[in-house]
């Protein structure tokens, strides 16, 4: 039997209750205040409260808190006046599941009710095993998988920890590179020394070559005066993971082998020759072999970061493990929001296997947590979830539209080339669509070069190298 509990101290809405639970099939108790209230859940342990806010004596916020506080299983219904929105806003913040406003209409309480018994039912069989015996911290950089691929991972993870040399680790963006540069990190003998990360495209080039090699005092306007050690100091014993190293500028580049080579840097602005004991670990989301043909990435500098390399799968290849993740960012999730969260229910589990999750695991992490913070309870439901999951809306879905109306442009310039007697239509077109292209991503980004070349998939050097080309042209018409 499905049990409802109705709080509130107007009996003529008690009754109306009553009747309309009756008729639905529910089976409801009536309390007229807060304090009979709490009895009667300790005592009949109902599915749902339907809470009313403005009682005698202990208030419904005041209760609410109480429900939440000794009773969390139970579902609590809020009712208050439509307009009374700071009321709303302090029930939702207590975890109220929803709430029906005044004056009451009987069909938007079916509709929270059927939602409400609908959570209870998938929560009682998703439990989430919460990892309790293990720190927050190493709960949150575990790499997380079953998948043949995963296993093959972690067994480069164990070759790669019993040594010093360089590693480049590649794979698509939010594919976890830097759990795993963390890992090999942890399983070698400099565990215990410091792991530090930088984001090489990040930062521009000039302030990337000071965070890096540190500088002294005065080597530029606004260098403190005492100077700065760089990351390659920080890291002396451990190990430095350098993320996006295609974004590093050729001389930048050339200054990054030297150190490898020599295990010696020099501040900016010094000339005191410093020794460091550094392991480097490297991650890009392009392809570097890719980048060397093309000249914008140094052969000699790629070949020392491949002599050991990892290539992580995205996570559409890996679709096995997406039911131990979901788990595992949930228990991370919960702790990070103070509420419980007991897992997805089973319509929700298929459209997250369903999706292609182009930004891999990092996405799939950023949409639990965004369900989970919308979720009205301790179950995440399909409407929880962002809407292009249910519509799974990527770029690969609107390929076949996108190239249908890229055929009709396309036909009308090649109808006019043919009439002008064009023999270079080819090159007037791509040059036409990397112009407009690279304009719409720098606007989408705010003009930041380092985030519209890895929406673009090139390195930063290349974009900028496309800007000044562009500029130049324009300047000649």
């Amino acid at each position: 039997m499905k049990n409802v509990l109705v709080i509130d101290d107007d009996e003529k809405i008690c009754w109306a209750f009553k009747q309309f639970l009756e008729g639905e099939g529910y089976n409801p108790t009536i309390a007229n205040s807060a304090e009979e209230g709490l009895r009667r859940i300790t005592s009949d342990k109902p599915d749902v409260v339907l809470l009313d806010v403005g009682l005698p004596g202990m208030s419904g916020l005041e209760a609410l808190a109480e429900i939440k506080a000794h009773h969390p299983w139970v579902i609590v219904v809020i009712i208050t006046a439509y307009d009374d929105v700071e009321t709303t806003i302090e029930a939702m913040r207590l975890h109220a599941f929803d709430f029906v406003p005044k004056p009451i209409d009987l069909d938007v309480v079916k509709g929270v009710l059927e939602r409400a018994f609908r959570t209870q039912s998938v929560r009682s069989t998703l439990p989430v095993e919460t990892d309790s015996d293990s720190p927050a911290e190493q709960r949150e950089h575990r790499l997380v998988g079953k998948s043949e691929q995963m296993r093959e991972i972690y067994k480069l993870i164990g070759v790669m920890a019993s040594n010093a040399t360089t590693v480049l680790i590649e794979g698509e963006t939010g594919t976890g590179k830097d759990l795993v540069a963390r890992a090999i990190h942890m399983g070698s003998e400099r565990k215990d020394k410091p792991f530090v990360p930088i984001d090489c495209g990040a930062l521009p080039d000039e302030l990337l070559e000071s965070e890096l090699f540190g500088y002294e005092a005065g080597a530029f306007t606004g260098a403190k005066a005492q100077g700065k050690p760089g990351r390659f100091e920080l890291a002396d014993s451990g190990t430095l993971f350098l993320d996006e190293v295609a974004n590093m500028s050729p001389a930048l580049q050339v200054k990054l082998l030297r150190t490898l080579q020599t295990q010696e840097i020099e501040r900016l602005g010094g000339t005191r020759t410093l020794k460091v004991d550094v392991r480097v670990i490297a991650a890009t989301n392009r392809e570097l072999g890719e980048m060397v043909k093309l000249g914008e990435f140094r052969a000699d500098l790629y070949y020392r970061f491949k002599r050991i390399s990892l290539h992580l799968p995205p996570l559409r290849e890996r679709q096995e493990d997406i039911p131990l993740l979901v788990t595992h960012f949930l228990q991370l999730i919960q702790d990070e929001l103070g509420k419980p969260i007991r897992g997805i229910s089973e319509e929700g589990m298929k459209l997250i296997q369903n999706y292609a999750w182009p930004g891999n695991v990092r996405e799939l992490e950023n949409c639990l947590r965004s369900a989970a913070t919308l979720s009205r309870s301790d179950v995440i439901l399909p409407d929880d979830l962002p809407s292009e999951i249910h519509t799974g809306h990527t770029l690969t879905s609107d390929s076949s539209h996108l190239e249908t109306s890229l055929k009709s442009v396309l036909r009308g310039i090649t109808k006019a080339a043919i009439a002008e007697g064009s023999q270079q239509l080819y090159d007037d077109v791509v040059t036409l669509l990397d112009k407009a292209l690279i304009e719409l991503a720098l606007d989408e980004c705010s003009d930041n070069h380092s985030k519209t070349a890895e929406l673009l998939g090139i390195s930063r050097t290349t974009l900028i190298k496309k800007i000044k080309q562009q500029g130049d042209e324009n300047s000649r018409k």
